[in-house]
């Protein structure tokens, strides 16, 4: 049986089982089938629900970490967990708390954590903030964040009542489709054919989010003392690389955007990003970025 069809076979069973229960509760049972780091204290906080470490005979049963979902290898477990905190709650808004932690448990969380580990004391294999997001913000990562927020998009707006068919939904719908339905619907892009037409406003709000996370986690002390991990210097050469800086966030953004780029069959990116993202009066740097294809 391919994997994906058990996953979902799986699903409906804790479905049927939980009947009487909101979908936010059943995709919070879902994640404790994944592993014990998604059912720590700080994902029951995020989440707003408590949920254990399922052990026993169905003990990881949504753990995949390289499951096919609408045709990319999908971190399985990861893309649960991500959906746990992507529906909304009972008598609770989309703007209220799903909204601000759902990135931080998904794209703005593997990010900010890739940078964080480069800063750590651990990180002394490490050579640079690009090959900490090669190991931490993988694909299979990023596909996972993306179905997390389309999926629960279907289940928040109504269209669909269960995850199990949430996610058979998704599933028929090319992945380059998915991407662009989550840059236009969370980051704001504007697209025209294959074109990503402001690209430096898509960038500033992935930066934002990161900086964001990073304030809000447990970071290393290193952190606490840039006053504004957001700003880009105006020139390349004028960034303090020794202590966390803006090109840190901007590294962080481009490699987000290469994989949609790449997976959304979209054209290849240059523009200038902008100094400090939510205040376009002061400006952008005055070096381009690329992002391929």
């Amino acid at each position: 049986m391919p994997e994906l069809e058990e996953a979902l076979q799986f699903i409906e069973k804790i479905e049927r089982e939980n009947s009487g229960k909101s979908v936010y509760e059943i995709a919070n049972k879902l994640r404790g089938y994944t592993k014990k780091g998604y059912t720590t204290p700080l994902w029951n906080t995020a989440t707003g629900y408590s949920q254990e470490y399922i052990a026993g005979e169905f003990k990881e049963k949504l753990n995949q970490e390289y499951l096919v979902l609408s045709g990319e290898v999908t971190d399985f477990g990861h893309f649960i967990a991500a959906l746990s905190d992507q529906i909304n709650q009972p008598g609770v808004n989309w703007s209220d708390l799903t909204s601000w932690t759902g990135d931080h448990t998904s794209w703005a969380g593997d990010i900010g954590s890739a940078i964080i580990v480069y800063y750590s004391k651990d990180s002394n294999n490490i050579k640079d903030v690009e090959e900490a997001l090669s190991k931490f913000a993988r694909d299979s990562d990023y596909t996972a964040d993306i179905a997390a927020y389309v999926v629960g998009a279907l289940i928040n707006s109504g269209k669909h009542t269960s995850i199990s068919q949430a996610i058979y939904h998704y599933n028929t719908i090319s992945y380059a489709e998915n991407v662009r339905t989550f840059l236009k619907k969370r980051l704001g892009g504007t697209m025209e054919g294959h074109k990503l037409k402001n690209a430096a406003n898509v960038e500033a709000e992935i930066r934002r989010a990161v900086s964001t996370f990073i304030r809000s986690s447990n970071a290393p002390d290193i952190f606490k003392s840039v006053k504004n991990l957001l700003k880009l210097q105006p020139k390349l050469e004028l960034e303090n690389t020794t202590i966390p800086n803006g090109t840190d966030m901007l590294q962080g953004s481009l490699h987000f955007l290469n994989h949609m780029v790449r997976k959304g069959g979209l054209d290849s990116l240059r523009f200038k990003p902008y100094q400090l993202p939510g205040v376009p009066w002061l400006g952008t740097v005055t070096y381009e970025v690329k992002v391929p294809r």
